[in-house]
């Protein structure tokens, strides 16, 4: 069976013709909502389940237009999948009557259920999606509580790192679980931004790699994401120059990869 995810949102950043992140499992599941009414559309109306790494803007702005957009055609509430801090984050800065309308106390337009519901994670455990489908969260590096996923499909799974300064949870997953033949990391900002980068903790080209010295496997394919669009062709350049052994692909919104 053909393992495969479609990149929603592929950028760090918001810019015309730049996405935020969002990575589409299935019809029901998302991971993060940077980008899911532009790409997905009406289609949108049918996730059940968004899977969220972190509570940064960029991470979780569609989760109030898919709700505002289509409110009149959901059947079903909108789970917010996420570690607990997430989720309290969620609760008090965002869908909280406040910035946007606590879809929590709002029913569905044809239902008794509410528009929005809460889930909250644990890290290490594993999900199942669907059939021969799951989802497995993983600590990561940055500077509110976040996680990136491991998302298997058969016996094939794909690691998405999220926002993240540090590697050294996902080449530690990657090392112990050889169902994994691809990753989709990080990398926001120029080699030459590292103070930037150390404060907001994200990765560069040059933290990248340097972390990247640390795997011992050899065959995982490796994607790039959440790239600033404003540096995007510095980044690539740095990346094309710096990447030794590694074949680093750069993602764009709408791109799907096999897995």
């Amino acid at each position: 069976m053909e393992n495969k995810i479609k990149i929603l949102g592929a950028y760090g950043s918001n810019a015309k013709g730049f996405g935020t992140t969002s990575f589409y499992l299935n019809a029901k599941n998302v991971i993060d909502a940077g980008n899911l009414l532009n790409t997905l559309e009406a289609s949108s109306t049918s996730i059940e389940n968004i899977w969220l790494t972190h509570s940064h803007l960029d991470h979780i702005t569609d989760i109030a237009y898919i709700l505002d957009n289509y409110y009149g055609s959901r059947v079903k509430p909108l789970n917010i999948m996420a570690l607990p801090q997430t989720i309290a984050a969620i609760k008090k800065h965002f869908l909280n009557d406040i910035i946007w309308p606590d879809f929590a106390k709002i029913k569905l337009h044809d239902s008794s259920g509410m528009s929005v519901t809460y889930t909250e994670i644990e890290l290490g455990v594993e999900y199942a999606l669907g059939e021969n489908e799951f989802i497995k969260a993983i600590q990561t590096d940055h500077t509110v509580p976040s996680c990136g996923y491991v998302y298997r499909k058969n016996q094939s799974s794909v690691i998405i790192s999220a926002d993240t300064y540090s590697l050294a949870d996902v080449i530690s997953e990657i090392e112990n679980n050889h169902t994994i033949t691809t990753a989709i990391l990080e990398c926001s900002f120029t080699s030459n931004m590292q103070r930037l980068a150390k404060e907001s903790k994200h990765m560069t080209p040059k933290i990248l790699f340097e972390e990247l010295k640390n795997l011992k496997r050899d065959d995982i394919r490796f994607y790039i994401n959440h790239m600033k669009p404003i540096f995007l062709e510095k980044i690539k350049e740095e990346i094309a120059k710096n990447r030794a052994l590694y074949e680093m692909n750069i993602l764009k919104d709408e791109e799907i990869i096999n897995f």
